[in-house]
């Protein structure tokens, strides 16, 4: 048995083996100059890599710097609405008139205690350090809403949304409602 299969294997040179009619390599060889064998890349391949990951993220750079400051703007949007409307609920709540007051980029609810005078802070929000934009104001920066949670203003008001050229309104009405 084993002269059977040593005349079936032979050995037909140092890096490959004959079975039968078919050669089969023992040892792959990589060409290239000078049949030197080469693992890894070379510099001029990872500096290619390098430069090409540069130029993709400067073109992509801008973009998602504008996304971020519009999410932003979008997010102080809804954290302003939705303060507007706690302050509404608050004063329904306590039965007593509340006041979403801002104060440069801070918003604070305040209700107001009826026999003594005397003012709750129900509820504070930094817009800056939350979304990193700065708030204005037309005409006024507070808003007093009586027991039933109907505004006590008698124009519309403004609040400006500011970050980076980028801007938008929330318009609260004279009752308290937002206004598209």
């Amino acid at each position: 048995m084993a002269g059977v299969l040593t005349s079936q294997f032979k050995s037909s040179s140092h890096n490959s083996l004959v079975v039968g009619t078919i050669r089969v390599p023992l040892i792959r060889q990589i060409q290239g100059v000078g049949d030197m064998n080469r693992a890894g890349f070379t510099l001029v391949e990872v500096v290619i890599v390098i430069v090409l990951i540069g130029i993709l993220t400067a073109f992509a750079a801008p973009r998602i710097g504008s996304a971020i400051d519009r999410r932003s703007i979008n997010g102080a949007r809804v954290a302003i609405t939705t303060l507007n409307a706690k302050a509404r609920a608050v004063a329904v709540q306590r039965g007593r008139p509340t006041m979403l007051v801002r104060n440069g980029d801070t918003f604070l609810i305040l209700a107001r205690r009826p026999l003594t005078g005397a003012e709750d802070t129900v509820d504070v929000r930094n817009m800056y350090d939350a979304f990193k934009v700065t708030i204005g104001a037309s005409p006024r920066d507070s808003l007093l809403y009586d027991p039933r949670g109907l505004g006590l203003q008698n124009s519309t008001s403004s609040f400006f949304i500011m970050r980076s050229g980028y801007a938008d309104t929330v318009r609260i009405g004279a009752i308290g409602g937002l206004i598209p």
